[in-house]
């Protein structure tokens, strides 16, 4: 069976078994560690985006390192996990998420494979996530998740650090945003432009502008941990090797250009 990628927080990566910690030097540079192991009786590569001890921020998370790592070590679908701040009444803290677009507000660079290359590929992204890891996160969720599943949801993506202001939070709500979040980009596009398969499955932790308080959120955190462990276990269980999404298609559409 071919390896499935996982990215996500710390913690994960015990959902493991057997799992072994390396770090992946490419032409990007040094990935954020490592743990191969299996689940589910299949071979996985997690990587916690921000390190085991949460200790790289966003701005410096080595994308292109990262993502490059999961096509080297010849993963084909990467399941992501993220915590976001609601902008939509109806998604509540705790609910389970799995988005189906996003909006880029970030600067943040580089932010393609091609920023320093002089031959560009454009890929479509009018599927933002593949559709077939989105099917199985939404299947299992609802199986595992005793709170609300929510199929649909566009995601806006901010540079961080800081949360976002009253004005900017009505501002992306103008825009039809249900999600604010800091990490999914530029991974989903990087994927994309290397014929990888991306999706990612939500948990919001504060909405519409109301912190929660940090025992309760530690908490809320960890049982969203555990929702996510199994959730992606079953994912991984169900997604076959087989392809034949606009995701292992992106390349043979893509248009170049040349500078």
């Amino acid at each position: 069976m071919k390896p499935i990628g996982i990215i996500g927080g710390s913690g994960m990566y015990e959902m493991l078994e057997h799992p072994r910690m390396f770090i992946h030097d490419n032409v990007y540079g040094r990935s954020s560690e490592i743990y191969e192991g299996t689940l589910s009786g299949r071979p996985v590569y997690f990587l916690p985006r921000h390190g085991p001890n949460h200790t790289i921020i966003v701005p410096r998370i080595n994308y292109r390192a990262n993502i490059w790592a999961m096509k080297e070590l010849g993963v084909e679908r990467i399941i992501a996990t993220n915590s976001v701040g609601s902008l939509n009444p109806k998604i509540s803290v705790g609910d389970m998420v799995i988005p189906h677009d996003f909006i880029n507000t970030t600067s943040r660079l580089p932010r393609s494979f091609y920023d320093d290359t002089e031959v560009a590929y454009h890929v479509d992204m009018s599927s933002p996530y593949c559709p077939d890891i989105r099917r199985e996160l939404i299947r299992a969720s609802h199986e595992v998740h005793e709170g609300m599943t929510h199929d649909e949801a566009v995601l806006v993506v901010v540079e961080g650090l800081a949360f976002n202001t009253p004005a900017e939070q009505r501002l992306f709500q103008s825009w039809g945003a249900d999600l604010c979040g800091m990490t999914t980009l530029p991974e989903a596009v990087l994927a994309r432009e290397i014929g990888l398969c991306y999706a990612h499955i939500c948990m919001p932790t504060d909405c519409v502008g109301r912190p929660i308080e940090s025992d309760t959120f530690q908490s809320l955190l960890k049982k969203g941990t555990e929702d996510f462990r199994q959730i992606i276990a079953l994912a991984v269980e169900r997604l076959s090797d087989e392809r034949d999404c606009p995701c292992s298609h992106a390349l043979d559409h893509a248009i170049l250009s040349k500078a």
